[in-house]
C-alpha cells in the first residue's frame, strides 16, 4: 500500500491519538494547563470583541462613523448640538446621511402600571439609515418628528415587548402614556436590536421632536451650545475615513465664523463607530486597554505552553528509544517531527475544547456584572464566529509551538547512544537540560510580569478607596425619582417634593434630608460657560464649570465643608436673589487675591442673570473617580426648577434599613410613581464613574496574575522534581559518601532557585520596561512602585522555595544501596 500523504496524515493522527490514550494523566494535565491558558485568553477575547469588533446588527455597519466635538473647556471628544447637526446635514458630501439620537429615561403608565424604561429620542431618518425593519407594526417615519412636540408615537425594543407586553402582537395601536401624555405604539424592532449606544439597552424608541416635551432635553432643541445630541453618520461609497475628517473640519471652521458665540473654538472629530464605544471619549483608550489585558492573557498563554513543552521534552526524552528504533526502520526525520507535531496538535485540540469551556464560564460571569442602580446596561458575551476563529488560531498557534523543539528534538536522536542506553542516558544531556532551564526562567519571568501587573492595580483601587471625595459617603442613602413621568408640571413637582421632604425627615432615625440633580460621580452631569460680572468675555476666554441644583440641606446631608461663607439656606427660595456655592478652585481660579464672598457670575449666558457666591465648599469629585480637580459650584433647586431629583438621607440607623419606609411614603402620595437607584451612597461609588472600573481591573489582573502564578510553580517543580529524579544515582553516591540530608536539601533546591532567580530577575527589567504602558490607568501609585515590586518578587521567591524544597526532600529519602542497585 502506498504511502500517501492523506494516509500518512490519518496514521500519524491514528498514532497520537493511542499515545495519548495510553498515558491519560500526561494528557488530562497538559489538556487542564492550555485549557486554563487558552480559555483565559478567550474570556478575555469575547469581552473585546463584544465591545469593539462585532459590528451593530445593522446595514453595512463597517462604513458607518461617529461624530463628536471638543471645544475649549472640554477638549474631550463629546456629542454635538443640534443646531450643528442640522448644518451638518445641510453641508456634508462625504456622507450619505447622518442620524442623531439622545439618551434619557421616562415613564410609561399602561394597564395600570407605571415603569421607569430607557428611551432613545431619534432623528426621523433613525431607522432608514440603520436599514432596520420593524418585526411588528412600523419603525418611526422620516415625515415624524420634524416639529417639536408632535407626532406622539412609540416604537418598543423586542426585548421591552416581550417582558412588558408578554410578546402580545396585538399591542401595535395600543396608547399608553408616557410621561403623563398619550402615545401611541406603532412598532416592534426586531429581536437583537437594542439601539447604538453601546452596553445600553434601550427600551423604547420615540421621535426626536419629542424630546421638547422632556425637561431634560427641553433646550437641546433649540441651543447650539447644547452639546447632547449623539451623532452617526454613513460614508459615502468610496470615501474613506480621511477624506470625512478633512471635510467636517472644513464644516466646523466655517460654523465657528458664522456663529463665533458658541462655535468659536469648536473642532469636529470623525471616529469610526466600532472604536468609540460607548462615548467618543475613549476611541483613544479602548485599543489600549483591549491591548494591555490581552497581553496580559497572552502571558498567561505563554507561562501555560512553557509548561506544556517542559513537559512534552520530559516525554520525548523518555520516548528516545521508541523514536530511534522508528528511525532505524526507516522512518525519516520529517516524519518523526510531523508525528510529534501531530500528537502536540491533538493537545492542542484538547486544550481549546477545555478552554472554551472555561471561556464561556468567564464570559458568562463578566456578563452577569451588573452595575449599581437601574441603569439599563447590557453586557453580550456571547460566542461568535470570531471568537471561534480565534480559538481555532491560538489553538494551532500553541499545538506547533509547545511541539516543534520536542519533536525537532526527538528527529535527532542518536541511534546508537538511544538503543543502548535505552533512552536514559539520552535523558542526561547536558543541552536538554539547559533549554529545558531556559524554559522555567521565561516561564518565572512572564509570572512576575503578571504579578507585577496584578499588584500594580491592586495597589491602585487601595489608594482609589482611601481618596478625598470631598464628602462622607457612610451612612447616607439614595434613591430617585421624577414626578414629570407621571405629568407634574413645576407648580405640583414643587408641591410634591415639599411633601417627600417632611414625610421623610419624621421617619425616626432620619439625621438630614435633601434632594439634589445629580447625585456625586452618578450619570447626570451639568456644565455651562461662566460669565463674571463686568467683564465680557467671549469664546475661549470663557471659563466652564460643572454646577448641581441643590437643596437646603445638601452640605449637611453629605458633609461637604463650608469653608468660606454659608451653605444654602430656606431663605434661598424662588423670590430671593439668585446665589450660589463655588468649590476651592473656582475660587481660587476666578477671584484670585480677593474675597469671592458677594461676587457675581452668570452661568446663563452674558446677559445674566447674575448669581451672586455666598459661601466656599470644599473641593470634591464630582463627574467621576479619575477627574482632576475641577471648577464647580452649587445652586439652589428652589431658583432653578428640575423634576429629576435624588434624594439623600442621612441616617442614624443602617441606611437601608430605611429604603422600604421611605419607598412607602413617595407611594402614598403617588402610586404609579417609578422609585429608582434605591441604594446607599457606598453602593452608587460603586458605578461606572466611580470604582467599578478600576475594581474590575484589579480583578482581572489579580485573577491572570494568580493564574500565571500558579502555572510558573507547577512548572518550577516539575523541572526541579525531574532534574532529581535524573541525579538519583549521583544523590545515592553523595549520601553513600557522607553527604547529610541538608547537603542534598541544598543542593536540589540551590538549582531551582537559580532559575527562579534568574526568571524573577528578567521579569523584573521587563515590568521596569513595559510598565509605563499602564501607567495611565492607574490611580495614585507609580508604575515602577518599589512596594508592588518587593512584595512580588518576595511573593514569588516564597511559593517557588516551597516549590524547590518538596522535590528536594524527597530526594534526601532516597536508599544509596537501591539508587546504587538501580543503576
Amino acid at each position: 500500500m502506498l504511502d500517501l500523504p492523506v494516509d500518512s496524515f490519518w496514521q500519524d493522527i491514528r498514532h497520537g491519538a493511542r499515545a495519548l490514550r495510553q498515558s491519560p494523566t500526561f494528557t488530562v494535565v497538559v489538556a487542564l494547563t492550555l485549557g486554563l491558558g487558552i480559555g483565559a485568553n478567550t474570556a478575555i477575547f469575547s469581552v473585546v470583541n463584544s465591545l469593539l469588533l462585532r459590528p451593530l446588527p445593522v446595514r453595512e455597519p463597517d462604513n458607518l462613523v461617529v461624530l463628536a466635538v471638543s471645544h475649549e473647556g472640554n477638549q474631550e471628544p463629546h456629542p454635538p448640538s443640534y443646531l450643528d447637526y442640522l448644518d451638518y446635514q445641510n453641508q456634508a458630501r462625504s456622507v450619505s446621511a447622518i442620524a442623531g439620537y439622545l439618551i434619557g429615561f421616562v415613564g410609561l403608565s399602561a394597564d395600570r402600571r407605571a415603569d421607569r424604561i430607557g428611551a432613545c429620542y431619534v432623528t426621523p431618518n433613525y431607522f432608514q439609515m440603520l436599514g432596520i425593519q420593524a418585526s411588528l407594526g412600523r419603525v418611526i417615519l422620516p415625515s415624524e418628528g420634524l416639529k417639536p412636540g408632535a407626532d406622539p408615537v412609540l416604537v418598543l425594543s423586542d426585548d421591552f415587548w416581550r417582558r412588558r407586553f408578554a410578546a402580545d402582537p396585538r399591542v401595535i395601536g395600543k396608547v399608553v402614556r408616557i410621561n403623563g401624555r398619550p402615545f401611541t405604539i406603532v412598532g416592534v424592532t426586531p429581536p437583537g436590536f437594542r439601539g447604538t449606544y453601546a452596553i445600553l439597552s434601550v427600551d423604547a424608541f420615540l421621535p426626536l421632536g419629542m424630546a421638547s416635551e422632556s425637561a431634560e432635553y427641553r433646550e437641546s432643541l433649540t441651543q447650539r451650545d447644547s452639546h447632547d445630541l449623539r451623532l452617526l453618520a454613513r460614508l459615502q461609497p468610496g470615501v474613506g475615513l480621511d477624506a470625512a475628517r478633512t471635510e467636517f473640519d472644513l464644516i466646523g471652521k466655517r460654523l465657528a465664523r458664522q456663529y463665533p458665540d458658541t462655535n468659536k473654538t469648536v473642532a469636529v472629530h470623525v471616529f469610526p463607530e466600532h472604536l468609540a464605544r460607548p462615548e467618543p471619549n475613549a476611541a483613544g483608550a479602548n485599543p489600549v486597554v483591549a491591548t494591555i489585558f490581552m497581553a496580559l492573557t497572552g502571558m498567561v498563554l505563554l507561562v501555560a505552553c512553557v509548561n506544556v513543552a517542559n513537559l512534552l521534552l520530559v516525554r520525548a526524552t523518555l520516548r528516545s528509544k521508541e523514536s530511534a528504533i522508528r528511525a532505524a526502520i526507516g522512518a525519516r526525520p520529517l516524519r518523526l517531527i510531523r508525528q510529534f507535531l501531530t500528537e502536540s496538535l491533538l493537545l492542542a485540540l484538547l486544550g481549546a475544547g477545555a478552554g472554551i469551556a472555561v471561556g464561556r464560564w468567564v464570559s458568562g460571569l463578566l456578563a452577569s456584572i451588573r452595575l449599581p442602580g437601574d441603569m439599563p446596561i447590557h453586557f453580550d458575551f456571547d460566542f461568535d464566529w470570531r471568537v471561534f476563529g480565534y480559538v481555532a488560531g491560538i489553538a494551532l498557534f500553541t499545538g506547533i509551538a509547545v511541539g516543534l523543539v520536542p519533536a525537532l528534538r526527538a528527529a535527532r536522536v542518536d541511534l546508537n547512544h538511544a538503543l543502548r542506553e535505552g533512552g536514559r542516558g539520552a535523558a542526561a544531556g547536558g543541552g536538554r537540560h539547559r533549554f529545558r532551564n531556559l524554559l522555567v526562567i521565561a516561564q518565572v519571568a512572564g509570572s512576575m510580569l503578571l504579578l507585577i501587573a496584578a499588584g500594580l492595580f491592586i495597589r491602585s483601587l487601595s489608594n482609589a478607596q482611601s481618596v478625598d471625595l470631598g464628602f462622607e459617603p457612610k451612612g447616607l442613602l439614595n434613591l430617585s425619582i421624577d414626578p414629570a413621568q407621571q405629568g407634574y408640571d413645576e407648580i405640583r413637582g414643587t408641591e410634591f417634593y415639599r411633601q417627600i421632604e417632611e414625610r421623610v425627615r419624621a421617619l425616626p432615625g432620619v439625621e438630614s434630608v435633601s434632594f439634589a440633580h445629580s447625585v456625586p460621580m452618578g450619570y447626570y452631569s451639568l456644565a455651562e460657560y461662566i460669565n463674571l460680572e463686568g467683564q465680557r468675555l467671549q469664546g475661549p476666554q470663557r471659563p466652564i464649570a460643572g454646577y448641581n441644583l441643590v437643596g437646603p440641606d445638601y452640605f449637611a446631608s453629605l458633609k461637604i465643608p463650608i469653608l468660606l461663607g454659608r451653605g444654602l439656606s430656606r431663605d434661598d427660595h424662588a423670590g430671593a436673589r439668585p446665589v450660589a456655592v463655588v468649590n476651592q478652585l473656582m475660587a481660587e481660579k476666578l477671584w484670585p487675591q480677593r474675597d469671592p464672598i458677594g461676587a457675581r457670575f452668570s452661568f446663563s449666558g452674558p446677559e445674566g442673570p447674575y448669581v451672586e457666591v455666598v459661601g466656599v465648599s470644599k473641593n470634591g469629585k464630582y463627574g467621576w473617580l479619575f477627574e482632576d480637580p475641577g471648577m464647580y459650584f452649587f445652586v439652589p433647586l428652589a431658583q432653578k426648577y428640575v423634576s429629576l431629583r435624588a434624594l439623600h438621607v442621612r441616617t442614624r440607623l443602617p441606611p437601608q434599613t430605611l429604603a422600604l419606609s421611605i419607598q412607602q411614603q413617595i407611594r402614598a402620595l403617588e402610586p404609579d410613581l417609578p422609585v429608582h437607584d434605591v441604594m446607599t451612597m457606598e453602593q452608587a461609588l460603586q458605578g461606572g464613574n466611580g470604582f467599578f472600573l478600576i475594581r474590575m481591573g484589579a480583578l482581572l489582573a489579580a485573577a491572570l496574575g494568580l493564574l500565571g502564578l500558579v502555572l510558573a510553580v507547577v512548572g518550577v517543580y516539575g523541572v526541579v522534581s525531574y532534574s532529581a529524579s535524573q541525579r538519583t544515582h549521583e544523590i545515592g553516591i553523595r549520601m553513600a559518601l557522607g553527604a547529610e540530608a541538608s547537603d542534598i536539601l541544598r543542593l536540589v533546591v540551590g538549582q531551582g532557585l537559580i532559575l527562579v532567580a534568574a526568571g524573577a530577575a528578567l521579569g523584573l527589567i521587563a515590568a521596569l520596561i513595559l510598565s509605563r504602558f499602564v501607567a495611565n490607568f492607574l490611580f495614585g501609585i507609580s508604575p515602577q512602585d518599589p512596594m508592588t515590586f518587593a512584595g512580588v518578587a518576595a511573593l514569588l521567591g516564597a511559593v517557588a522555595l516551597v516549590a524547590c524544597w518538596l522535590p528536594a526532600r524527597r530526594a534526601t529519602r532516597v536508599d544509596p544501596l537501591v539508587a546504587l542497585r538501580y543503576e
